[in-house]
Parts: C-alpha cells; sequence; structure tokens
C-alpha cells in the first residue's frame, strides 16, 4: 500500500468517523419556509434523511431526485458527506418535475442545511426561457449560521441557506427543472428541500398598452356623459 493510498485510507476513515458522530441538530429546519406562504406551492419536496448519492425518495412530496458526484456517501446518521480528497469540490444535482399548469409562473428555491463545510455561494437552475434552455444564476442566503465544535473532531459551520430564482414560467406539462450545486470539501449535507412556488404574473409592456388604452378610452366615454347630461 503506497503512502498516497494510505492517506486516503485514513481521511476516509477519519471522515466517516466525524460524518457519524458530528452532527448534533440533525433533521431540523431553524427555518421551515422561507418562501412565506405555502399554500401557494406548486411543488415541493424535502429530504431529511438520505439513502445514498442517488435518491429518488423525498421523504415530503415526489416527483423529486438527487444525484451528487463521485466522492459523496452516505452517513451512519442518514446525511451526505462529501470526503473532499485533495480539496476536491462535489457537485450535487437536483431535480423537480413540475405538476403545475403551462402557463403558471412561480418562484424555484433550493435550501439546505449543512454541517462542517458550507456550499459555494451560487447554484443555477436549468430553465426554459423562451424556446431554449438557459442556466439561471442564483446568490446563496444565508439564514443562519454557527461554529460548532465537533466532537473533538475539530469545529466546522452549522449552516442554513437557500437560493431563489424568481418569476420562472412553466412551459410544458411535467416539465423538468434542473438545480446545481457545488459542495466545498468536507461538507455535510443534513436537509434539502426543492419549492416552486405560485407567484402573480408580471403583465408585459403591451399588456400596460392595452390597459393605457382601455383606460384612456373608458375616461373618454365618461366625460362624453357628463357633457350629454349638463347639456
Amino acid at each position: 500500500m503506497t503512502l498516497t493510498t494510505k492517506l486516503s485510507a485514513l481521511a476516509f476513515v477519519a471522515s466517516a468517523s466525524f460524518s457519524a458522530s458530528a452532527f448534533a441538530i440533525d433533521n431540523v429546519w431553524f427555518d421551515a419556509n422561507p418562501w412565506g406562504d405555502i399554500s401557494n406551492t406548486i411543488d415541493y419536496a424535502e429530504w431529511d434523511t438520505f439513502i445514498g448519492r442517488r435518491d429518488a425518495f423525498p421523504k415530503l412530496g415526489g416527483n423529486a431526485s438527487i444525484n451528487a458526484s463521485a466522492g459523496v456517501f452516505k452517513t451512519s446518521t442518514g446525511n451526505l458527506y462529501h470526503i473532499g480528497l485533495n480539496d476536491a469540490t462535489a457537485n450535487y444535482n437536483f431535480i423537480l418535475t413540475s405538476s403545475g399548469n403551462v402557463g403558471d409562473v412561480f418562484d424555484a428555491y433550493l435550501k439546505v442545511k449543512t454541517n462542517g463545510s458550507i456550499y459555494k455561494d451560487i447554484a443555477t437552475l436549468d430553465a426554459i426561457v423562451n424556446g431554449q434552455v438557459v442556466k439561471l444564476e442564483a446568490s446563496k442566503i444565508i439564514q443562519y449560521h454557527a461554529i460548532e465544535e465537533f466532537e473533538g473532531m475539530g469545529s466546522g459551520y452549522v449552516q442554513e441557506a437557500y437560493w431563489v430564482w424568481n418569476n420562472i414560467a412553466i412551459t410544458e406539462e411535467n416539465q423538468r427543472f434542473s438545480f446545481n450545486a457545488t459542495a466545498n470539501p468536507h461538507v455535510g449535507l443534513d436537509q434539502l428541500a426543492l419549492a416552486t412556488i405560485a407567484v402573480a404574473a408580471v403583465p408585459e409592456p403591451s399588456t400596460y398598452g392595452m390597459m393605457a388604452i382601455g383606460l384612456g378610452i373608458i375616461g373618454l366615454m365618461g366625460t362624453r356623459s357628463r357633457r350629454k347630461n349638463l347639456g
């Protein structure tokens, strides 16, 4: 066994021990719904434990799946832990299939709770815009974070964060929305939620123009009516 192999094995054992015993605040959201009124939800999926780096069985909701890159494994506590050998990052792809109607407009949320290390600031959403699939970026919003000592294994972050993409339209039935996020080395994914929240559609500029014409006609008719009554 080479020195590199030995170091890799030691790193794996240490990370497995860390991940199995470190997470002191498992399966509890600090802020259950940053999107506000949950009654506006079109689709929702949530995990608080994972069966592996590929998981299509959310605890709540449905029609969603996870696919994490190599180097990610399930711990004894049901978290997904990324070893991060040679400071490698891990890529996560989260898929949510919409059950909404064509033309529905919504905000899309990706929410995580992590222990140890954290996700990178930018995540992306693949969405259909003007008939083409485009990658929309969103910046991470941190709701809560703290430094915690992990039972002799050092310290790390306990962080809850989310990303939001605004005014996304459903363009076809059973449309799949693909969220992509990158985890730093030694991140433990404790919880995950994907949500699409219905919002009022923003009128197109042409719609505003038609409204202005309509209001003008109504005003003109009112003026003529008043003149007729005065005459």
